[in-house]
């Protein structure tokens, strides 16, 4: 199986545990893993989401520390393919990395619409997370009446405090909403996974680890469980 990896190329930046946790749990499943974003090149990560930053949100996720000290792995992080130059036709799964830099420049982003319309043609895998299921929203037509989460406007309530009033340009469970999307979501910074067919997201970066579980049973049929 091959999944792209879709993230932000803006300057705020995607959630590190957003992009390591689906990572670690995609390549350990054997999945080959390309990354995109709308310009191409590096990418940045949120420094909060850096467990090795001082006040960092996430001085505890051990996959994303481990992920940082490959230089190997971060070294593909400076060379992500524009979205433009992306072959769906390559891959039979898209995971669409959250962070706050996702609702900069992945809604609206003609391109990734363009990419996320391969996927619900083919009827392939579509996976978001957190700010990250915005994307879902270039696709009107597509996810109209779906069932989806991802980062709350009462989670970006909180966020505010600490980022400043209007940090993003755009609210996901707002825009997702207006697009006709059945959002819901748990007690804020809370932990929710839906799944709808071929969709599946996630609410916050909590749900990371829980979301890549459930992506991979969804994308190998289940095989991976058994009913006693």
């Amino acid at each position: 199986m091959k999944i792209l990896f879709v993230t932000s190329s803006s300057d705020t930046g995607y959630w590190l545990a957003e992009l390591t946790h689906p990572y670690w749990h995609f390549s350990e499943r054997g999945c080959e893993i390309d990354f995109a974003s709308p310009a191409g090149g590096k990418v940045k990560y949120d420094p909060m989401s850096d467990p090795f930053a001082e006040n960092s949100w996430e001085a505890d996720d051990l996959v994303s520390k481990g992920f940082l000290t490959d230089k190997s792995l971060v070294a593909r992080l400076f060379s992500t393919i524009a979205l433009k130059d992306v072959d769906p036709t390559r891959y039979d799964a898209i995971h669409v990395v959250g962070g706050g830099g996702a609702a900069v420049d992945l809604f609206p982003n003609e391109e990734l619409g363009k990419l996320l319309d391969h996927f619900w043609e083919q009827e392939k895998v579509v996976g978001t997370i957190c700010h990250g299921s915005i994307a879902l929203a270039n696709n009107p037509s597509r996810v109209k009446g779906r069932r989806a989460t991802g980062f709350s406007r009462a989670e970006d309530a909180q966020v505010e405090a600490l980022y400043g009033d209007n940090f993003i340009p755009y609210w996901p469970q707002v825009e997702m909403e207006k697009a006709g999307i059945l959002y819901s979501a748990s007690t804020t910074v809370g932990t929710q996974v839906v799944i709808d067919a071929n969709l599946i997201t996630g609410q916050n970066q909590k749900a990371a680890s829980e979301y890549s579980i459930a992506f991979i049973h969804l994308l190998f049929g289940n095989d991976v469980v058994v009913e006693v």
